[in-house]
């Protein structure tokens, strides 16, 4: 049904809505600022920091290694003992190279220079033992012979760096969270608009121009949308309301200057004056007006039919009473023509709707498949439920239908190619398939050829005894008549 394959998007995943999609974007957006954010703060921190190291240590080594022995002694001691955050690094080594005080046993490898370089220091003193760190040195010679050496471990640099990135985490891994809890929500609310949208479509596509789409005190643009199409449905309806207007005026008209037509040529044709040959033409006419007048009050019934009138007068019907009339006027003339009818219909298949329409929708289908149905064939009526929808299928043996006609037999006047001039006027399944529409229910149709498959699907079953009822399903033979 057109229903069923519009209306799946009820189902849809929310993971592939634009809405989802979009929270996901801005989550992710909001991720990447934030990462660059912390980088760009952390790597300014470093740059900052790492200079200031460099340039205070260059300027304590040239001042420390123009110190008396005495003083450069006390002053190192002074730095290593108020080192509480143990970041700190100092030695003096004599002409020979030896460690003459200080807590760096092992002297980094880089040049006497005066210049800050980045280490990768084996820290063996005993405040930092067994401990490798980065760490910033400079190396300056003494003027009585030997080098100065001091450092600074970035190990807080690095702690800051951990730190940062774990903010990091804090911050993005909630707004992503709330970002998808987000999507998720919209996507939900969305995907809920679109279904109640798209069902209405559905509805629209069946054939029921009385139905809108759903808009809401809101102003977006699905609401502005939907506005849009509902006044080009108003005026599409209003203008098919015209159309069938005029079509009906028509009919009206054409009936009473046909009706006077008829009576004058019947009493020409009976007419004792009249030529035989000019009577046998009369009567062709004759012939010929009442096929118009058929048509004419074919199509006003058509008319009536798809207005809705008489859907106020809407009850509870039983289906398989509605089989069982039809197959009862349909199987004396079957039975004439050598057609074996049979009726297989559930206990009580009970829907809201009109018994003379429902019986008239069946009759026009089941009264073309005895006239297409040759002798010796059959027609077999069924009703019962099917997951908890009506379900009434005529079955016949007859000449079928062209694959390619199928999709048009139930346009008003369209007629099988195998079908004569004079079979009917095209207008019996389209009348069906209105009235069946009328009651919620779907007609469709299968042929391979070798006999046509009419089934009318649809229109909530109502039963008054569930367990009653499922037995009845399971046994559709219930109620079975056969030619």
């Amino acid at each position: 049904f057109a229903a069923k394959a519009l209306c799946s998007m009820s189902n849809i995943d929310f993971f592939r809505s634009s809405a989802f999609r979009f929270a996901t974007l801005f989550a992710l957006t909001i991720a990447i600022l934030i990462s660059g954010v912390f980088g760009l703060v952390y790597t300014q921190v470093a740059s900052s920091s790492i200079d200031r190291v460099k340039t205070t240590l260059e300027d304590e080594a040239k001042f420390a290694s123009a110190e008396s022995e005495e003083s450069l002694q006390r002053g190192m001691q002074l730095r290593l003992t108020h080192d509480y955050r143990r970041i700190d690094f100092g030695a003096v080594y004599g002409a020979d190279g030896k460690l003459l005080y200080g807590n760096i046993s092992v002297k980094p490898a880089i040049p006497a220079d005066g210049k800050a370089y980045d280490v990768a220091a084996d820290l063996t003193s005993v405040a930092y033992a067994g401990e490798t760190a980065p760490a910033i040195f400079v190396a300056r010679a003494r003027a009585g012979g030997g080098e100065i050496v001091l450092g600074r471990s970035l190990e807080e640099l690095n702690s800051l760096g951990e730190l940062l990135r774990q903010s990091v985490i804090f911050a993005v891994v909630p707004t992503i969270l709330a970002a998808i809890a987000a999507g998720y929500f919209f996507a939900t609310r969305d995907s809920k608009r679109i279904a109640d949208v798209n069902r209405s479509i559905a509805a629209i596509v069946d054939g029921d121009l009385r139905t809108r789409l759903p808009v809401s005190a809101s102003s977006d643009a699905v609401n502005d949308v939907s506005r849009s199409v509902n006044r080009m449905l108003d005026e599409i309806a209003r203008l098919l309301d015209q159309l069938s207007a005029i079509g009906d005026n028509i009919a009206h008209d054409l009936r009473s200057p046909l009706a006077d037509v008829r009576i004058k040529i019947e009493k020409a044709v009976h007419s004792e004056d009249l030529p035989v040959g000019q009577r046998d033409a009369l009567r062709a006419a004759l012939k010929q007006i009442d096929r118009s007048m058929l048509t004419i009050a074919a199509l006003l019934r058509a008319s009536a039919v798809e207005s809705g009138r008489r859907m106020s007068a809407f009850r509870q019907i039983d289906l398989s009473n509605v089989c069982e009339d039809v197959f009862e006027f349909y199987h004396p003339i079957a039975q004439a023509k050598g057609v074996d009818m049979t009726l297989h219909a559930a206990a009580s298949v009970s829907i809201r709707g009109d018994f003379d329409l429902m019986r008239e929708a069946v009759a026009n289908i089941v009264d073309n498949a005895v006239k297409f149905t040759g002798s010796g064939g059959s027609v077999r009526i069924q009703c019962a439920t099917e997951n908890g929808l009506a379900r009434i299928a005529i079955s016949d043996t007859g000449c079928g239908i062209a694959q390619e006609e199928q999709a048009a037999i139930f346009d008003r006047f369209a007629r099988g190619s195998n079908r004569e001039p004079a079979d009917g006027y095209g207008i019996g399944l389209s009348i069906a398939k209105t009235i069946a529409r009328l009651h919620g229910m779907n007609v469709s149709v299968e042929s391979d050829g070798h006999g046509a498959t009419f089934v009318m699907r649809g229109g909530l079953v109502r039963h008054a005894n569930a367990e009653q009822d499922l037995l009845a399903n399971q046994q559709p033979v219930a109620r079975l008549r056969i030619a």
